[in-house]
């Protein structure tokens, strides 16, 4: 941008006030702006903080002079190249010759001439902001001279890779017709591969149906004799020994049950074997007027985290059954099963009996069911609490196990 007098922004620096009023008014009448300094001390921490386009410089001051301010001025890059007009008396001709030799740019006399002034100071800036747009341009022509050679450099560079990369690519024609050949036959016996992996996860699927099947009939025979052998035993504790361990097996039945009859033989439909599960329990006491609430989640879950999950509800239920209500009362039992965020899992119980004893530790419970209940809880690494609120409340979290991480840590 070209400077204008508006823009133009000179600095004047005389010890003279009268000097600088009678300066100001020539250069503001002229439109120019001007900045004023009583010596060079003052002009010098002026340009440190705006750099004037111009600078009107006496000679003769206290503390520092012209000549000296002239000089330091000179040295800095930053002013440099703004042009400098020493004002002198019209006999001061070594002075003259001494501020051309320190880099002045121009000089007037005093008294000053008004009409002088004003064609120095614009000739100046022309000049200034000339040698600012040519120093610009320069720079500019500079990179593009720059710029054209580094592209020619590359350009020869692109030119010999290429050369290279015909001879290459030639090569790579050659070699991947072989390839091709040599893939289509890769191909050809992956795809045999595949079948006979394919046939044989088959077989392995079919072999574990085959595997759970037989679990399940093998426990469901075990619960049978069970409840076979009740029939002939008279003492009632034995009795219910043989029960709570019939209950126990047919927990763990019905979930290779689930896994015989599922898609996949990794996970459990959990909600559907809860479901199964509860309904086999309160067939068992169907003597007691127990109401059950069941709040089941969708979930699945593989056979390492269901299995002990199922234990748990089934002693937690029995117990409720044989020790909360005596006297076969009736009663309620409600269980909620839901996920709180993926892998993680809430079992609530609650019923309405009697609640657990006060003076009995429920964590250290001398109750084959409840000890059971603890040691599933640590070995699914969950958290169990237990509170008496108008009955037993019972409230479990756990995260589904990694079964292969497990197995590969043991």
């Amino acid at each position: 941008m070209s400077l204008t007098n508006k823009s133009a922004r000179i600095l004047v620096v005389d010890d003279n006030n009268l000097n600088l009023d009678l300066l100001c008014k020539i250069l503001s009448k002229a439109n120019f702006r001007t900045i004023t300094a009583v010596d060079g001390i003052d002009a010098i921490k002026i340009t440190d903080v705006e750099l004037p386009h111009l600078i009107l410089l006496d000679a003769i001051m206290p503390n520092l002079d012209g000549f000296e301010a002239c000089k330091i001025l000179k040295k800095n890059p930053k002013t440099q190249d703004i042009p400098i007009i020493f004002m002198t008396s019209v006999t001061d001709t070594e002075k003259k010759v001494k501020a051309f030799e320190l880099g002045a740019n121009d000089y007037i006399t005093k008294p000053f001439h008004k009409p002088e002034l004003l064609a120095r100071v614009k000739s100046h800036l022309q000049v200034f902001d000339l040698s600012k747009t040519l120093k610009y341009r320069n720079h500019v022509l500079q990179n593009e001279v720059e710029q054209r050679y580094e592209a020619e450099i590359s350009l020869l560079d692109i030119n010999e890779r290429l050369a290279d990369v015909n001879q290459s690519l030639k090569a790579e024609i050659e070699n991947r017709k072989l390839m091709a050949l040599r893939l289509q036959a890769e191909i050809l016996e992956r795809k045999k591969a595949e079948k006979e992996v394919k046939k044989s996860l088959k077989e392995k699927n079919l072999l574990l149906k085959e595997i759970h099947h037989r679990v399940k009939n093998n426990l469901f025979i075990v619960s049978s004799l069970l409840e076979s052998q009740g029939d002939y035993i008279d003492n009632p504790e034995i009795i219910k020994v043989l029960s709570d361990s019939q209950n126990r097996i047919t927990t763990m039945a019905l979930i290779h049950e689930q896994l015989h009859y599922s898609t996949g033989l990794c996970e459990i439909d959990f909600q559907q074997y809860l479901t199964a599960l509860i309904e086999h329990i309160t067939n068992s006491y169907l003597t007691q007027e127990i109401n059950f609430k069941a709040d089941i989640q969708q979930a699945y879950l593989n056979i390492e985290t269901a299995h002990p999950c199922g234990l748990i509800i089934n002693e937690l239920i029995s117990n409720a059954v044989e020790h909360a209500f005596p006297e076969k009362k009736q009663g309620n039992i409600i269980l909620k099963f839901c996920q709180d965020k993926p892998g993680n899992y809430n079992l609530w119980f609650k019923d309405d009996g009697i609640g657990f004893p006060d003076d009995k530790d429920f964590y250290h419970s001398e109750s084959l069911g409840l000890e059971l209940v603890v040691t599933l809880v640590e070995q699914l690494e969950g958290k169990i609490e237990m509170n008496n609120n108008n009955g037993t409340e019972i409230s479990i979290t756990f995260a589904e196990l990694d079964y292969k991480s497990r197995m590969n840590a043991g």
